[in-house]
Parts: structure tokens; C-alpha cells; sequence
């Protein structure tokens, strides 16, 4: 029976289009939120295997207003905490050039990391 993990995406400049397109470590599978000019935030309730216990998010690229992108980017940092995550938020914070991935794992301890978002857009899977 699968499970669900919850991927919630945030921006705090929402006047151009975002994309998030990340996956479940180990699992792979690419997943992809699209906000639409005006749309602050994004969930995707994402379902996997039962025996997949996710350990970190993999982000192949995150891009708001044509302005700020990162590109193959984990978090959280280091080996995997210490339950599975059941969620995890990724964050644009494009002034402070700032992206910030956080999770929640299953015992209901927490992560975070942070990381330098590059001065330019990228492109956004399509599906």
C-alpha cells in the first residue's frame, strides 16, 4: 500500500511564474510543481512505495520570476535523519537570494538547509 509524503513549494515574490522539480531520495521519480503569476505557494501530496522510506530531496531546479534558479541542489545536508520524511518544504526567497528546504521526518524531528540561488532564470519541465 503506498504512503504519502507532502512537498509544499513557497515563493515571497509570486508576480512571474516558479517551478520546483524535485524527487524522493532514494526513489527518483521527478515530481514538479507550477505556480502561476499571483500563486504564493503549491503542495503536491505525493504517494510512493510503502517501503520506500525517503531520506533527503533531490531538487533538479527550482526557478521563480525568471530571475533566481538553482540547479541540482539536496537537502537536507549530511546522511539521512533519523525517521523517514513525511514532509518537506522548499522555499524562494528571491531579495535575500536564499532557497531554503526543511523537513519533517516521521518521529517529528526536523532539518534544514540553505543554499545560494544564482542571479538567472531556467526552464521548467513541462510536465
Amino acid at each position: 500500500m503506498p504512503k504519502t509524503v507532502i512537498m509544499t513549494f513557497w515563493r515571497d515574490n509570486y508576480t512571474g511564474p516558479a517551478c520546483l522539480e524535485y524527487s524522493w531520495v532514494p526513489e527518483g521519480k521527478r515530481r514538479n510543481i507550477q505556480l502561476e503569476p499571483g500563486q504564493q505557494k503549491g503542495t503536491n501530496k505525493d504517494e510512493v512505495d510503502d517501503g520506500l522510506d525517503p531520506s533527503h530531496v533531490q531538487v533538479y531546479v527550482a526557478t521563480n520570476n525568471e530571475a533566481v534558479s538553482i540547479a541540482n541542489w539536496q537537502f537536507p545536508e549530511g546522511k539521512p535523519g533519523p525517521a523517514p520524511i513525511m514532509t518537506a518544504r522548499v522555499e524562494v526567497h528571491q531579495e535575500q537570494l536564499e532557497i531554503i528546504g526543511a523537513v519533517i521526518y516521521e518521529d517529528g524531528s526536523n532539518a534544514k538547509s540553505k543554499a545560494t540561488l544564482d542571479k538567472c532564470g531556467r526552464d521548467c519541465p513541462t510536465e
